[in-house]
């Protein structure tokens, strides 16, 4: 999608150029009838120019904006702030594209931000540089993905995506690799899913009306709306599209095994993360999905194999050692499974579900004292962060509590966490089986009982 001009983040713009082409928005054909989005866009471009960026977060703009009680909004179940902006950038796009086509100032929301972007037009020979200076960021976001996922590395991935987008708001790989940081912040629990899984959404989404033979971004909104949005048959038709746009791109069926194998589809999952394996023997998640396979076929010696694989190409990472502990549990060995989770431990001191495994696998090995002391002292430490209640559920099972683990799963279900569409295949659950709650909470997630 070619622009007759490209946007350059300017805030030294002088105020009364601003002033004029916001009073220009407000007055047009698709602001003019709409004072919610008029009175959203005036907020955000005056407290960037404040530099207040502050007062550019979600639960500040519900207060502010759209009139929330002050310590009662709840992102995760008032969605107005991300409803909105999403409408406002349609509006400013519709402006854009027609009474403002020959404005000289440009005012955008890049998606995943609440941050206006507020720009000169420059002439079009300074676009390709723009461009250029995209390209550059988001390859450095690219590498930061590749890094261990913690929230600090997606965190700085997003911040180079953002920039990118600042140069060129309709770069499509700028929104995939905004989408994919997204997700993975949703997937790993580091923000509340339904509030990241949002973002990411309005990101692969916007990436596919610009670019719709994007292979990785039809991939990606698989998984999204496969775990965030339990609509398996998109998410198949997603995949599928994919698989025709990139039939020789490991990465494809990689995450196309992934998520067969959490729809319980096993075979079907090992065909595709075999093929994967051959055509990128290298790639760490192929597997990482493939130890979960393995596991949950009961093939522990295989899984085993697998896990020893791993360890001679990356033998420091926190999921080697999770994936070891949840073998020694299912194999029964709650001792070596706390060596594994206290090492997974020292190497993502900053995730929450780490110390959790470890204060379950002390449960498993009969010290539930302990096992408690280390769930408070977790939940007190991470007090302002989300925490999976799948892996509260997990905890709970292991400490022979089944009430305390379905009033944790109905929330997963409840939450649309995305560990919960594994629980059928997840041998940390086999002792609640024959609780006639079963059937229903896989009902619940579209599953028939076995």
């Amino acid at each position: 999608m070619k622009r007759d001009s490209t946007p350059t983040d300017d805030l030294s713009l002088p105020p009364e150029q601003i002033e004029l082409a916001l009073a220009h928005i407000e007055q047009s054909v698709p602001f003019r009838a709409s004072p919610r989005h008029r009175r959203l866009l005036r907020h955000l471009v005056e407290r960037a120019l404040a530099d207040d960026l502050a007062a550019l977060k979600e639960t500040v703009l519900a207060i502010e904006v759209f009139g929330r009680p002050a310590g009662r909004f709840d992102p995760k179940l008032d969605t107005i702030v991300r409803v909105e902006a999403r409408r406002l950038r349609g509006r400013l796009s519709a402006y854009y594209g027609s009474e403002g086509r020959r404005s000289p100032i440009r005012i955008e929301l890049p998606v995943g931000s609440y941050v206006p972007l507020i720009a000169s037009r420059e002439p079009p020979q300074q676009g390709a540089d723009a461009t250029r200076r995209a390209r550059d960021l988001v390859e450095r976001g690219e590498h930061f993905l590749r890094q261990a996922l913690s929230r600090p590395s997606l965190e700085q991935a997003i911040e180079r995506f953002d920039l990118a987008l600042r140069e060129s708001p309709d770069y499509a790989p700028a929104l995939v690799g905004m989408g994919r940081a997204w997700l993975n912040l949703a997937s790993a629990w580091h923000v509340e899913p339904a509030i990241a899984s949002a973002h990411a959404a309005e990101a692969l989404r916007r990436a596919l009306q610009l670019e719709p033979e994007h292979a990785v971004a039809h991939v990606l909104l698989g998984a999204l709306q496969h775990q965030f949005e339990h609509d398996w048959p998109a998410a198949q038709r997603s995949f599928q599209r994919a698989l025709a746009l990139a039939p020789q791109q490991a990465f494809v069926h990689s995450a196309y095994g992934c998520h067969l194998f959490i729809h319980n589809a096993l075979d079907e999952a090992e065909r595709e993360l075999l093929l994967a394996r051959r055509l990128d023997p290298q790639y760490i998640n192929t597997r990482t999905h493939m130890i979960n396979l393995r596991i949950a076929q009961g093939r522990l010696a295989d899984a085993e194999a697998e896990i020893a694989a791993i360890q001679d190409i990356a033998p420091q990472t926190m999921a080697v050692a999770t994936l070891r502990g949840l073998i020694a549990l299912a194999a029964g060995d709650a001792q070596a499974a706390i060596g594994h989770y206290t090492r997974a431990c020292e190497l993502a001191a900053d995730y929450p579900g780490c110390f959790i495994a470890l204060a379950g696998a002390h449960a498993m090995a009969g010290d539930l004292e302990r096992a408690h002391a280390l769930l408070a002292q977790t939940l007190q430490r991470f007090a302002e962060r989300p925490i999976s209640p799948y892996v509260l559920a997990i905890f709970a099972t292991r400490c022979g509590r089944a009430d305390a683990a379905y009033a944790q799963l109905d929330r997963a279900v409840a939450e649309f966490d995305p560990n919960v569409l594994q629980i059928e295949h997840d041998p940390s659950f086999e002792d609640l089986h024959g609780d006639a709650r079963w059937g229903l909470l896989l009902r619940r997630i579209g599953r028939r009982r076995r």
